[in-house]
């Protein structure tokens, strides 16, 4: 059946990103906390690139796989105090987006 965002996704999104990427001022104008959110993007523009997720700044980001660790997500140093993701929870992430993120 592969991933999807309902049962493997959401999880981990509710979890880790929507204390700071949900309700009226979503850091970066970003919300995780529907798959339409996820799918808008940011004020940047598109996180998930469906069918792409090495190109999928969002994958990117959980990975730390950007130079810079501001933008790795969840932050280093968050007030929640909510750690890095697994690699398990980084490769559903990578097979739902390459699956097209539905």
């Amino acid at each position: 059946m592969g991933v999807t965002y309902a049962t493997d996704i959401k999880p981990i999104f509710d979890n880790s990103c929507v204390k700071c990427h949900s309700g009226d001022k979503p850091k970066a104008h970003l919300k995780l906390d529907s798959l339409e959110g996820a799918l808008k993007g940011s004020h940047d523009g598109k996180v998930i690139i469906p069918g792409d997720s090495a190109k999928s700044q969002m994958v990117l980001a959980v990975a730390h796989a950007t130079k810079d660790d501001h933008e790795w997500m969840p932050p280093l140093h968050n007030r929640a105090n909510i750690g890095p993701l697994t690699r398990e929870q980084i490769g559903l992430i990578r097979a739902w987006i390459d699956q097209g993120a539905k």
